[in-house]
Formats: C-alpha cells, sequence, structure tokens
C-alpha cells in the first residue's frame, strides 16, 4: 500500500494539470454459461432492498475481446471512497447475497477479484458517451513516470478531438500482482467509435512520443474491448 500512497503524492506534484483521482474500482471478472439468466438474477438483487442500500455504482460487463483470459464477464463497483469500499465489501458477508450466489453458482464461475485505486480520470462522464472501453492492462515499474507520459498523451487526443468518452489510469491495490500492476482504460459511445480511436491514438505523433517515454518502464500485458451492458446507481 506504501508504494501506491507514494505513487498518488507524487502525481500531484509532477501532475499539476490533470485530475488526480479518488476511490476504488472493485473488479470480480466471471465466466457465465447462462447470459440471460444472470442478466435476470442480478436485475433483481440490485433491486432488492439489499441492491437499494449498496453504496457503490455497479457496471454489468461483457468482453467482446478479452484474449486467452476465460472471463466472459465482469461487475465493475466504483466506489467514490474508502468508506463506500469499505460498507460494500462487507455487505457481501450479508445473507441476501449469499443468497445471489448459491442461485447464480450453477452457470457462473468465478474467475478473478482485484481492487484498483483511482489515480487518474477525465474526459465525458455521460454514459452514453461510455458504453464501450477499451482496457490496457500493464506491468509498470517507475508509476510517476508512467503516469507523466500518460498524461501528455490524453491531453494531446483530447486537443485533437480523438477522445469520445472518459478515460482514466489506475493502480492495483489487491488481487494477483504477479499478472499486472495497472490498467489505462477510454471510454466510446460504440465499438466502431473506439476502433476509429484506437486507429486515430497509435497513428498519432503524441503516440509516437509516448512510446518512447514509456519504453522499458511499461509492458503492455492484455488489451481488452468491454461492452457495458448494464449500470445500478
Amino acid at each position: 500500500m506504501k508504494k501506491y500512497l507514494f505513487t498518488a503524492f507524487a502525481l500531484l506534484i509532477c501532475l499539476p494539470q490533470i485530475v488526480v483521482a479518488q476511490g476504488y474500482i472493485a473488479t470480480y471478472t466471471i465466466k457465465v454459461s447462462d447470459v440471460q439468466q444472470y442478466a435476470k438474477d442480478i436485475d433483481s438483487l440490485m433491486a432488492s432492498d439489499w441492491g437499494q442500500a449498496f453504496p457503490g455504482y455497479v457496471s454489468l460487463t461483457h468482453y467482446a475481446f478479452n484474449g486467452y483470459d476465460d472471463a466472459t464477464h465482469a461487475v465493475i463497483i466504483n466506489y467514490d471512497d474508502t468508506d463506500q469500499m469499505a460498507t460494500g465489501t462487507e455487505m457481501f458477508y450479508q445473507p441476501a447475497f449469499g443468497a445471489f450466489l448459491e442461485k447464480t453458482s450453477s452457470y457462473v464461475e468465478p474467475v478473478e477479484q482485484s481492487l484498483h485505486m483511482k489515480l487518474i480520470s477525465g474526459g465525458e462522464s455521460d454514459p452514453e458517451k461510455n458504453k464501450v472501453y477499451t482496457v490496457y492492462r500493464m506491468d509498470v515499474k517507475d508509476p510517476a513516470s508512467y503516469a507523466k507520459a500518460y498524461s501528455k498523451v490524453v491531453k494531446a487526443q483530447e486537443d485533437s478531438g480523438n477522445m469520445d468518452g472518459g478515460y482514466g489510469l489506475r493502480a492495483q491495490v489487491a488481487g494477483n500482482n504477479s499478472y499486472y500492476s495497472h490498467y489505462a482504460f477510454v471510454g466510446a459511445s460504440s465499438i466502431k467509435s473506439a476502433m476509429e480511436g484506437q486507429q486515430q491514438l497509435y497513428s498519432s505523433d503524441a503516440f509516437a512520443e509516448f512510446s518512447k517515454a514509456v519504453a522499458g518502464n511499461r509492458e503492455l500485458i492484455q488489451t481488452s474491448t468491454v461492452v457495458v451492458l448494464a449500470t445500478y446507481e
């Protein structure tokens, strides 16, 4: 944890022009064999008293492209602060959620559970502009140096109009640390928009400079295309 607290402090010093975010993202990836039934069951859960009391912003997502990862879907929870994260996590030990797990166990297989600290957030927050996410999981040696290069390239993309939705950088706090240490994401209104934005990014001078700046500091582990199916506030 000390590593990530130092990273956040370094960002405050090095990156005054960007938004240093607060809060956490909890990600639960799953392998689902009956998608329609799972959609009904999670709808019922979030409409219940338990779901109405849950403090986080919950998204049910589908991996359109996910490499060799067995996960087909992910439940992603956005917490504004530590209190929300603690309360939400403790609610998973309540009987109502236990009943949900038992009900879905015949067709849902857990794959990964991870917790990430928000480091940088920006762009559009409108859900209509964030229906599809491109997620870049990576291993980073020098987080502050990487964040500085990252902020520069996303600012260049915003200035050029090549940023449809939101974007962000997250650091792993709990999970499989040997797999990746950070992930970055960018949102888009559609799969077509996401692909066009990625093509423009890769062909830009700003990305060429970014690639040189992070060479030797960042190893890209996985790139995923994620489609938002439902959200619950």
